[in-house]
This record gives C-alpha cells, sequence and structure tokens, in this order.
C-alpha cells in the first residue's frame, strides 16, 4: 500500500522535531514518525483542513481488522495520563494518524513486525478547526 499523503502544521512539526531531538534513544516507532514528519505538507496552523488529524484533536479510528470505530485523543507524551482513550504520539497507533485525513488509512509497521492497518472514520475535534492554536 502506498502511503497517503498526510499534512502537519508548522506548529506540530517543530515541537515533534524538538521533543525527538531531546530523545537519548529513538524507537523503531519514533524513527517511523521521523519519516512521516520528514515527507508531510507543512503548513501554517491556521490553514489545516478541518477533516485532518493533528496534536490534540479527538478522532474516530479504525483498526483492521475490527470494523468498530474507536474514539481516540492524539497527546505529546508530557501530556498523557494513560487516560482512556488517550493514545500517545510516539505509540505505533498515534504515529500513524498524525497527519490523515477522513477515510484516508495507512499501513503501519508495530514493533513485532506486523503491518496494522488503520482508518480515520471521523475527526470529532481539532484545536486549530477550533482557533485554538496553543
Amino acid at each position: 500500500m502506498t502511503k497517503p499523503n498526510i499534512i502537519i502544521s508548522e506548529q506540530d512539526l517543530h515541537r515533534l522535531e524538538t521533543m525527538l531531538e531531546h530523545q537519548s534513544k529513538l524507537t523503531i516507532t519514533m524513527q517511523h514518525l521521523e519519516d512521516e514528519l520528514a515527507r508531510a505538507e507543512v503548513v501554517a496552523p491556521h490553514a489545516v483542513p478541518a477533516n485532518v488529524v493533528t496534536m490534540n484533536a479527538k478522532v474516530l479510528i479504525t483498526i483492521a481488522p475490527s470494523t468498530e470505530a474507536t474514539e481516540i485523543t492524539l497527546v505529546y507524551p508530557h501530556d498523557f495520563r494513560g487516560d482512556k482513550g488517550q493514545v500517545n504520539v510516539v505509540a505505533p497507533v498515534g504515529a500513524a494518524i498524525l497527519g490523515l485525513a477522513e477515510g484516508q488509512e495507512i499501513e503501519w509497521p508495530q514493533p513485532d513486525g506486523h503491518l496494522m492497518k488503520v482508518k480515520i472514520e471521523k475527526v470529532l475535534y481539532q484545536p486549530e478547526r477550533e482557533g485554538n492554536y496553543l
């Protein structure tokens, strides 16, 4: 499967690159996240399409083979508290969905070498869409 186009805000890119630079050792998922950031279309926060997954977005996703959607919130590692529905951006699912738009899907490598297939069903909340650029 070819990788879908992804869109990331300049702000998210800067924060994620800074976070990755300060890691003493990058996990496989962090390395894949770096690759995704390098290929992303980068736009100003106010120019992010309303249907794209950004940091702190609340999203409905499906992970094959399940057909049941799961609601998650994509968070930075320092905001991850293990709350129900929170997904860390350095976790495989989190890194996979960043920058995807509704209807897009991606195959993403898991630490065990298997691929997972994740689809974005709906972006329920996106900070940029609400004018929240913090």
